[in-house]
């Protein structure tokens, strides 16, 4: 992998027990919006309720998670957390609220949320700078697009506000540049004294 981190490279991993802060956070947040999702098919807010209902909103939370992770392997554990918590939070506020909801539903979702450490250890890379970033965001944002006529055959003008906001994350939200020191010949100064010079590159 290392020959990725010429496009995007991992931050150091900070200490053991942020990180599990992290993990703790995106489960407790996960489990927010699963709640929320479901109270809001119950809501008078309908166009929130079929908006949580469809995949491209889940995309682009997946995309804010890879952003703001420090490594692949991070985004991954992150998104994972997040989805895990949320599809049980979701179907056990729909069973208190007398939801209606099927196996296959709940097997859908469950196939998404294993699927998404895979999806948000690729997907971080889209973040970083040169072509195969902008292939992977290209793809993200198609994805989102795309994904409702896929899975439910269906196409509504959400997509397109979705896939937009997903367009401006992956295209003007990428990561920092991260500067490295290179060590170049030594130099002679006027002197004639031999001196190291460092040059950081982007």
């Amino acid at each position: 992998m290392n020959r990725l981190n010429r496009f995007r490279a991992p931050l150091p991993a900070p200490p053991l027990g942020r990180r599990f802060g992290c993990l703790l956070g995106m489960l407790l947040a996960g489990a927010a919006v699963g709640v929320l999702a479901k109270w809001a098919d119950f809501s008078d807010l309908q166009l929130l309720g079929d908006m949580f209902s469809e995949l491209p909103v889940w995309i682009l939370l997946g995309l804010l998670i890879a952003r703001f992770s420090g490594s692949p392997g991070r985004a991954a554990a992150y998104a994972f957390a997040f989805f895990v918590a949320m599809i049980p939070a979701y179907y056990l506020a729909a069973e208190w609220m007398g939801g209606v909801w099927g196996m296959a539903f709940v097997c859908g979702w469950t196939a998404v949320a294993c699927l998404s450490p895979l999806a948000a250890y690729t997907v971080w890379y889209a973040f970083g700078r040169g072509w195969l970033p902008n292939l992977m965001s290209t793809l993200a944002v198609a994805a989102a697009l795309l994904s409702d006529v896929a899975v439910f055959r269906s196409f509504n003008f959400r997509d397109i506000v979705l896939a937009l906001l997903c367009a401006l994350l992956v295209f003007a939200c990428k990561a920092p540049k991260q500067l490295r020191t290179v060590k170049q010949r030594p130099e002679i100064d006027t002197k004639g004294n031999n001196k190291e010079q460092y040059n950081k590159m982007d």
